[in-house]
């Protein structure tokens, strides 16, 4: 059956300047970069829609004719936030990261938003908490989306009325570690935990990278995890599964520089 992922969160320009330091600047001690590639591409809520675009590209008809027509759907922020990273083309050192307009404005309630819900199969939040969502407008989603499968990443601050109303919360394991204990006890079947190189933990189970490449850079990594996840458990409803496929896809990713998808 057609399948539609709806993602709703801030998207921003990921940029990087890829050059080389040959010496250091004679009126401060600091490396004088030259720029020699410049590569950008949407990143955020955006890598999330672009990840789930390819992997439905790869991997939407394996087994599944009634796949055919799979799509992904989307309401993003309109002003993008900007991250340009300064790093070294040889060694992939990040020299420094420059964030412009990093925030942006409230989400507003509407017809619109309550019908690409409607319309859709499984909702992805993507919340880097940059002002697009709050706690309420989280709420007021998964309200009007309860008969939906709900999916959130997210760097806020997680209430009770928000982990009670998602199916799953995938967090990195320094956001875990900030949920408090009652929580962790009582959503224990929703937590999915990244733990980088090591796989990703649910319900103190580690579900380790069983083909670990070389990491080069693990910027957008989360989010490319986040629509592996969601775009295999909507079709296999097997969270095992689900996870391990997430690993395979953040470890294609982080073996290429940049925020890519698969």
């Amino acid at each position: 059956m057609r399948k539609v992922f709806l993602v709703i969160g801030e998207q921003c320009k990921d940029v990087f300047i890829y050059g080389n330091c040959e010496r250091f600047s004679p009126e401060a001690p600091v490396p004088v970069f030259n720029p020699v590639e410049i590569v950008d591409n949407l990143g955020m809520a955006g890598n999330v829609v672009a990840n789930l675009n390819a992997i439905i590209g790869k991997y939407g008809y394996e087994g599944d004719e009634d796949s055919f027509g799979d799509s992904v759907a989307s309401i993003l922020s309109q002003a993008r936030m900007t991250k340009t990273r300064y790093v070294d083309k040889k060694s992939n050192h990040i020299f420094i990261r420059v964030d412009e307009n990093d925030s942006v404005s409230l989400l507003n309630k509407d017809e619109f938003i309550k019908d690409a819900i409607s319309q859709s199969n499984a909702i992805v939040i993507s919340d880097y908490d940059k002002g697009f969502l709050d706690d309420e407008i989280i709420e007021w989603i998964c309200e009007i989306g309860k008969d939906k499968m709900i999916f959130l990443d997210s760097k806020r601050y997680l209430t009770q009325d928000i982990l009670s109303s998602v199916d799953f919360v995938k967090l990195n394991a320094g956001e875990y570690e900030n949920v408090p204990a009652r929580f962790k006890i009582l959503y224990e079947n929703k937590f999915i935990v990244t733990l980088g190189s090591k796989g990703a933990m649910y319900k103190s189970k580690l579900y380790p990278s069983n083909n670990p490449l070389q990491t080069i850079d693990v910027s957008g990594a989360g989010d490319t995890f986040m629509a592996a996840f969601v775009f295999k458990f909507v079709k296999t409803k097997d969270v095992g599964e689900s996870i391990e496929f997430a690993n395979e896809m953040a470890q294609i990713v982080v073996s290429k520089r940049g925020v890519s998808t698969i």
